[in-house]
């Protein structure tokens, strides 16, 4: 039994034809996985063949339920004052009306959103939301009104910040309904939907934004019948030195002090201001009389001045 397994086993080297231990060409294609080849297959089939197949995918961009129109674009509802067109105007003005503007765009809120933001009535862009088919969401914060400044060639409307409104989209009844601010000799720097470039606009317009504040009776402005703010100290052209009248229809000077973004320790605050204008106006029913007009000065800690103003001389009373 012996001698019969001793040559099995030499029969089995002498017919392998290899010394253990060898690794034969079939041992090393047993040791390749078939996952292996199969993504290797794939991977070189997509490098050569995805330029045809990508040729051969239909541009679905130019489809009508991808483009993007101004009529696809849903805006905020916008105040009394806003040009219903502002979307329209938008798109003229940042050349989508020639581009084919489409969901597929990756950067396509981005682009909208630069675009309405650009625009001198909307402060603010908040968000733009895409869908499908073709359909856009803006929403923004729109530019309030709140002043016009009077220079050498005309009324120019502003908002709370001092910046350019287009005069174009007011009647001659709209900018009858705001503060005129006077005393402004520099013509605006910047352009619409820019700020004025002087800080002295700046500071009239936050006094313009306080009186244009609703309270429980009314508009401010409106219930003190009041005309015009003028901007009398400028020399700095800082807050803490600048020194504002208000106008009043009948010729009488509000002595208002400075502006409500002060920080001057002597300097009422914005609410005792009001509080002192209300309580005149209530006791004679209007700052021009009786006997007006007046100068009337409300910065004193002390209470209220008032003094009487003497009428413009005549021409024909002047001595010579």
């Amino acid at each position: 039994m012996n001698t019969v397994s001793a040559r099995s086993s030499k029969d089995t080297e002498s017919t392998s034809g290899h010394s253990p231990g060898t690794t034969t060409v079939s041992g090393r294609l047993r040791g390749i996985r078939p996952s292996k080849i199969w993504w290797t297959t794939l991977l070189l089939a997509l490098l050569f063949f995805g330029p045809l197949l990508s040729s051969l995918v239909p541009d679905l961009s130019a489809r009508d339920e991808y483009r993007i129109t101004a009529e696809h674009i849903a805006l905020t509802q916008g105040p009394a004052w806003i040009p219903e067109d502002l979307t329209r105007q938008v798109f003229e003005s940042s050349g989508f009306i020639d581009d084919q503007l489409s969901l597929h765009e990756s950067t396509l809120s981005e682009r909208i959103a630069a675009a309405f933001h650009t625009h001198p009535w909307v402060e603010k862009v908040i968000s733009v939301r895409k869908s499908w088919p073709a359909h856009v969401q803006v929403t923004v914060l729109y530019r309030r009104p709140i002043a016009l400044i009077r220079a050498t060639d005309g009324l120019y409307p502003v908002d709370r910040h001092g910046i350019l409104l287009p005069a174009s989209d007011f009647s001659r009844e709209d900018l009858g309904k705001y503060p005129v601010i006077e005393g402004i000799d520099q013509a605006p720097v910047g352009r619409l939907g820019e700020a004025w470039g002087d800080p002295a606009v700046t500071e009239a317009a936050r006094l313009a934004e306080v009186l244009m504040q609703k309270e429980d009776e009314g508009v401010w402005w409106e219930r003190l019948r009041l005309q015009g703010i003028e901007i009398r100290s400028t020399e700095s052209r800082k807050p803490d030195t600048m020194q504002f009248e208000l106008v009043t229809p009948g010729g009488s000077r509000i002595l208002w002090g400075r502006s409500p973004s002060s920080t001057h320790p002597g300097e009422l605050d914005v609410h005792q201001k009001l509080d002192r204008l209300r309580e005149l106006h209530s006791r004679y029913g209007s700052f021009d009389g009786p006997s007006g007009p007046w100068q009337i000065d409300i910065r004193s800690w002390q209470g209220i001045s008032r003094v009487a103003l003497q009428p413009a001389e005549s021409p024909g009373s002047r001595i010579r």
